[in-house]
């Protein structure tokens, strides 16, 4: 199979219940999908696309109304994503989780792609209640070494990948919090092999990794699929 199923990406935009700013930038900004009941801790989802600036947010917006929809109260942040800066975008990333803490105390990270590579950063940097990483980036030095997405690792890093181990899950201790990693064996953009070693290297008893056959990378973020019952059914057992 060398196609994946895109077909998140032709969704319609689903438009935020409220946008605050967090900075001077476009790109400093959380979009706040809330429902009725908000007793349930917040989730708050990462975007991926390669840590690259054509990538925004808008894509998760479906997916954030969808939890949004089954009660949970989602804040979908936006970061700076300039090439060769990383510390800007993990910046953001921390600034906007601090901002929404202010409201929650409860916070679970959810990130997709390299948007579960920086909620597994953003742990060893903020306290979360728990982490949900989809098809996370979780080895710079091997995607670097790979050259995947064209390199996509020299691009946002700036520099190579050996000099920033503070940004590399692999060369970090695993999360305090409980983890739970989810990707799919047919995924094209991040190997499953990447989460595989990252469990077997990081297991614990707050680790936790799910593979599922026949998925490939975006069906992770579609709720269209059956992955989001099973992602469904891990929020609801941190809750």
């Amino acid at each position: 199979m060398d196609v994946e199923d895109r077909s998140v990406f032709e969704l319609p935009y689903v438009k935020p219940d409220k946008t605050i700013s967090i900075g001077k930038s476009e790109d400093q900004v959380i979009d706040f999908y809330l429902p009725q009941d908000q007793r349930k801790p917040l989730i708050v989802l990462i975007h991926g696309g390669y840590w690259r600036p054509e990538y925004d947010r808008k894509h998760l917006a479906p997916l954030a109304r969808a939890l949004a929809n089954i009660g949970w109260p989602v804040a979908l942040i936006e970061y700076r994503r300039i090439i060769g800066n990383p510390d800007a975008m993990m910046s953001d990333v921390i600034s906007a989780i601090e901002e929404v803490s202010k409201s929650y105390p409860n916070l679970i990270l959810v990130g997709h792609s390299a948007g579960g590579h920086l909620a597994l950063i953003a742990s060893h940097k903020f306290g979360a209640s728990a982490i949900i990483a989809l098809a996370p980036l979780t080895n710079l030095l091997a995607a670097e070494e790979l050259d995947l997405d064209e390199g996509a690792v020299s691009d946002f890093l700036g520099t190579p990948a050996s000099l920033r181990s503070d940004l590399d899950p692999m060369r970090l201790s695993a999360p305090t919090a409980p983890t739970t990693i989810i990707h799919g064996t047919l995924d094209l953009r991040v190997p499953i092999a990447f989460s595989r070693y990252y469990f077997a290297q990081k297991a614990g008893p707050n680790m936790h990794f799910m593979e599922f056959e026949n998925l490939g990378h975006f069906e992770l973020i579609d709720p269209r699929s059956e992955i989001f019952t099973e992602i469904s059914r891990v929020l609801d057992s941190l809750s």
